[in-house]
Order: C-alpha cells, then structure tokens, then sequence
C-alpha cells in the first residue's frame, strides 16, 4: 500500500507540467502581497476576493458539502462583480500566478491541480490588462512555508487597514471575527451585524437592509466595513462600497487564520467558541463569549 507522501509526491508529478502549460499560456498579472496592502493603505481601496470556492460558485461548479447553496443568482452576481470595473474596488485573485515556491507541500500540489484544470474556464473572465490584487492577504500563515518573524509582519501591516476606525463587521453566526484576540485591538470602535451561518447570500437583502439603515445613523470619513461571510462577502463589498462610497474589505478567513498562528498550528484546528469550516477536526466547540461581543451587536438576521 502506497503512503501517504508518496500519493501526494504522485499527485504532484501528475499536475506539474499541466500547471506550467497554463501559466505560459494564460497570463494573470497578480500583486504581491506588499504590494496590494499597500495600495489598499494607500488609496482606500475597497477589497472582493476571488479563491477556488468563489469561482466554483461563479461556475454553478459542484463545490461539495459547504456552507452556502449554489444558485444561479450567486453566480450571476459573482461574475457581475468580477468583470465590473470600479475605479474603488480591487478584485483579488490567489498569488498563486505569480509562482508557487513559498507555498507549503500540501498547498503547491492542490494549486497545481487547480490551476491546470480550471484557469482556461476561469480566464473567460478575466482581465488581461487588470492588475489585481493578492487574495491571500487574508491568509498569511496556514498556506506558507515561511519564518514566523515574516507571518507576525504580516498580520501587523494588515493591521493598519482598520487602525483608529470605526469598524462594522457583516459576520456569519459564530464567526466572531476578532474575539478573544487582538486583531481589532487598535481599531476606534467595533459594531457587529450577524447574519445567517449558511445560506447568508438567500437573505442579502435584508442584510443589505440593516447594513444601509445604520450607515445612514453612522456614516463618517473613519468607517470601514469588514465582510466576513463566504462568496456572500466577495459581492457585498463590491456593492456596497459601489453604492455607499464606504470602503469594503471582504476579509475572509484572516481571523481563523490569526488564531492558529498564535498557536503555532501546522493544520487546520477547531478554535474554540468560533465556528471553522476548514477544520481538520470538529468544526465547532462551544466556548463562553464576553460581554464587550455582545454588546458590539447591533442586529441580529436569522
């Protein structure tokens, strides 16, 4: 019986030449990592991101047992807010076209995959002359083989995206983005809408509702908006920034991703009293939440 490594050394073999055949042939120009938090610094950009889960989505694709139905309208959307052009919104796409050399074992195999089987479909859909940005900046730690000194700069740069502002945060039921850490630390303040842990994107409207209703109570030049809501996030920042002029970052997993580099994790954990999706284990354990959580609660949408 082969082991494990070698499957995986295998699967590598498999998709190496696939990959490179599509990397010469579709060129996607992607910034580094630097570089797009930089330009989000700089210009206030708004942020939709674009992984393997959101063009599943865009593509009616099968994308497995997750967390949000596929439905034609999702994909609509995603692919309206992919070929868009907003001079505030930067599109993000994974930095994996740049090259895979930091990348963990496990991550460049996956990636090679990925890329040889589905950029021609995805490409349909590009831009050749946009730059975007780097998708991953919300997932610094987990996928990359790098020093932990490099991972801690990281977390720090992004960091000054929501420093001294007052944050609204769209989060899933049990995402808790930022709880029980110090991700938010140097934020002005802190407000939550909840919105539905699955299927989020059926009930938009009504998020879009009580997002609006307290931008018209709230709206100052300091206010960001952090989406933390699956592919229901990647079309709400891009709509609402385009509609509001508030910046939008949909934000994704930098939360989880945080936790399991406080732990030193090298896979996947559950963390306790946050909900995690790509848990290698249990995908939620029940833990005690502050007072200061639920006092940021604004409105809750079942």
């Amino acid at each position: 019986m082969m082991s494990d490594d070698l499957k995986e050394y295998l699967r590598f073999l498999k998709w190496k030449l696939p990959y490179k055949r599509n990397m010469m042939k579709y060129h996607v120009n992607t910034l580094s990592f630097d570089d797009t938090i930089n330009l989000i610094l700089k210009e206030r950009l708004s942020v939709s991101r674009f992984g393997d889960g959101e063009f599943r989505f865009m593509l009616s694709e099968d994308t497995g047992d997750t967390f949000e139905i596929n439905s034609d309208s999702l994909a609509q959307n995603l692919k309206e807010t992919l070929t868009e052009n907003q001079n505030h919104l930067l599109i993000c796409l994974p930095s994996v076209y740049n090259g895979l050399s930091d990348l963990k074992w496990n991550e460049k195999v996956f990636w090679q995959r990925e890329v040889s089987k589905y950029l021609k479909e995805y490409y349909k859909y590009l831009d050749t002359t946009y730059v975007y940005g780097d998708a991953f900046f919300s997932r610094p730690y987990q996928p990359y083989s790098v020093s932990s000194n490099e991972v801690e700069k990281k977390f720090l740069k992004i960091k000054e995206i929501w420093n001294n502002r007052n944050v609204i945060i769209v989060e899933g039921e049990l995402t808790r983005f930022g709880v029980g850490n110090d991700l938010l630390c140097n934020a002005k303040s802190i407000k939550r809408i909840i919105a539905p842990a699955t299927n989020a994107f059926e009930r938009i409207d009504s998020i879009l509702f009580e997002l609006k209703k307290e931008l018209k109570k709230n709206l100052d030049d300091d206010l960001l908006i952090l989406f933390s809501l699956g592919p229901t996030a990647t079309v709400l920042s891009a709509r609402v920034s385009n509609e509001t002029n508030v910046q939008c970052i949909d934000i994704g997993h930098l939360d989880i991703e945080y936790e399991w580099f406080l732990r030193g994790s090298v896979s996947k954990v559950p963390i306790k009293g946050k909900y995690v999706n790509e848990s290698d284990g249990q995908k939620f354990i029940d833990g005690e939440v502050s007072d200061k959580y639920l006092s940021e609660i604004i409105c809750t949408i079942k």
